[in-house]
């Protein structure tokens, strides 16, 4: 009888060490591997355009490439964001926090949903309220967005998703780019 109970026990306490890591459990918002992502997004009362996406994840490196042709490069090592003008061929960089994916504070409170298929990949429902907005999200295990969720409404969805090594130029400015002018005199675009 000691035995069966000493086994229930262990079983508990495994159980219970299992939830409270569950409950710990954060999924990985930026690719661990380099990726190339075309999304659907939508924004509010606008027509869905398509986004491509593409990570150097070694160098912690984001760009976008947007409908309107404008190219925005996200460089989380040096915090800075630098706007790409293909039209003028210039550039504008800036300081500060780069752009994070849909990620929640770190206090916040996730919930782990099920799993999903987006774009052929599979991937875990996540979700939490941070003012008053609740998130999903559907992410790789190696932390591919494959869609956002805001509020009920869907504002990013994959529609394909390319892994393999992406070159390092595109994560760049071209050398043949100039910085921007504002009116003012400062660097802007």
């Amino acid at each position: 009888m000691s035995n069966l109970r000493s086994l229930v026990m262990a079983a508990l306490a495994l159980l219970v060490c299992g939830i409270a890591l569950r409950a710990e459990e954060r999924p990985t918002l930026s690719p661990t591997r380099d990726v190339d992502i075309t999304y659907d997004v939508a924004r509010a009362q606008q027509p869905k355009t398509r986004q491509r996406v593409r990570w150097l994840a070694a160098e912690h490196r984001e760009r976008i490439d947007g409908p309107d042709k404008s190219t925005t490069i996200f460089d989380r090592k040096a915090h800075e964001i630098t706007l790409l003008n293909p039209k003028r061929r210039t550039f504008r960089t800036l300081q500060g926090s780069p752009r994070q994916a849909p990620e929640p504070g770190a206090s916040v409170a996730l919930r782990r949903g099920d799993e999903s298929v987006v774009a052929g990949l599979q991937c875990t429902e996540w979700t939490w309220t941070e003012d008053v907005e609740t998130h999903a999200v559907c992410t790789t295990a190696d932390g591919v967005l494959l869609r956002l969720i805001v509020d009920g409404r869907t504002v990013m969805e994959a529609r394909s998703v390319s892994y393999g090594p992406q070159a390092a130029e595109l994560f760049q400015v071209p050398s043949n780019y100039s910085p921007a002018l504002a009116p003012e005199g400062n660097t802007g675009l």
